[in-house]
């Protein structure tokens, strides 16, 4: 099974000074040989906040009973746009995530 973190592209909200945007991340569970999931099916979450990040893959975890060693690979895709502070934070977890496979 496949984990993979989709960063998108930053969208602007506020007020219309506020040039800032978030980058919605999405968490995707692909399968893979002996998967659990059914066939053609991904398993999907999205979250727009980097601080709940690990909390809403451990809800997506627990609640399709997967468990973190059985992962095989963890990846992330970057938007074109994306947001630099979104894309660090997210490719940190994914190198400590990778330590422990």
């Amino acid at each position: 099974m496949q984990l993979i973190f989709k960063v998108q592209k930053a969208k602007e909200h506020g007020r219309p000074a506020c040039r800032r945007g978030k980058s919605g991340i999405e968490i995707v569970l692909s399968r893979g040989a002996g998967s659990r999931l059914r066939s053609g099916k991904n398993i999907k979450a999205i979250t727009e906040n980097t601080d709940n990040l690990l909390q809403t893959l451990d809800k997506l975890l627990k609640r399709n009973k997967i468990e973190l060693e059985s992962l095989d690979d963890i990846k992330v895709e970057i938007e074109k746009g994306a947001g630099l502070t979104s894309t660090r934070i997210v490719s940190s977890i994914v190198k400590a995530l990778s330590l422990d496979l």
